[in-house]
């Protein structure tokens, strides 16, 4: 069953909204968070479970989320990462399972899982976007991942994995929301993309 409307406040069913995640409560004492990776049951990105709090022993929400360890270079080439995992949050947990929610969002990552949709179903395309200078110039960059082109004047092109790969990066990162705004700094306005017809 999905969530019910009164245990998540509606900034946080906004932020799952614009992340293309859905929120579903198998049970009382667990919520989880998916995302549409083509599969009938969406893919796991966290969860939060009720359980004791290892030091007051009232019940807490226990944030889970996806982690891929940063030298797992699988995950940038649009692959399932090969270490990938499920980390729990050893802070004991939180007293509403919003900020477990917020949590899942800051540190999930679930790009690959995207990127390989992607790659699985043999589409193609890029994506263009007018930024500064001196952040085109960083983007393009990076090295990994592979499929970012400076095209000079602060104009970047990207590829439609490498736009799954940012889809799926946590909160606390570059990511792409749902409508295809980058947002390359939360204290900066989001950049828009634009398909290439």
């Amino acid at each position: 069953m999905d969530v019910f409307k009164d245990l998540l406040d509606i900034g946080t069913l906004t932020r799952l909204k614009r992340r293309n995640l859905l929120a579903r409560q198998p049970n009382r004492k667990t919520v989880r968070v998916f995302v549409d990776d083509g599969s009938r049951d969406g893919f796991p990105v966290g969860w939060a479970e009720l359980a004791p709090h290892p030091f007051t022993g009232r019940p807490a929400w226990r944030t889970v989320y996806r982690s891929v360890p940063g030298d797992d270079d699988s995950y940038w080439r649009g692959g399932l990462a090969r270490r990938a995992g499920y980390k729990p949050l050893d802070h004991g947990g939180n007293d509403v399972v919003r900020l477990s929610i917020d949590e899942i969002l800051t540190l999930a990552r679930w790009g690959d899982v995207l990127a390989a949709r992607e790659v699985r179903a043999g589409r193609t395309g890029a994506y263009t976007a007018t930024m500064d200078p001196v952040q085109a110039e960083w983007l393009a960059g990076l090295d990994a991942p592979k499929g970012i082109t400076h095209l000079g004047g602060g104009r970047v092109r990207l590829t439609n994995v490498v736009v799954a790969l940012f889809r799926g990066s946590p909160e606390s990162q570059p990511h792409v929301d749902a409508k295809d705004r980058f947002r390359l700094d939360p204290m900066d306005p989001p950049i828009q993309l634009t398909r290439e017809q």
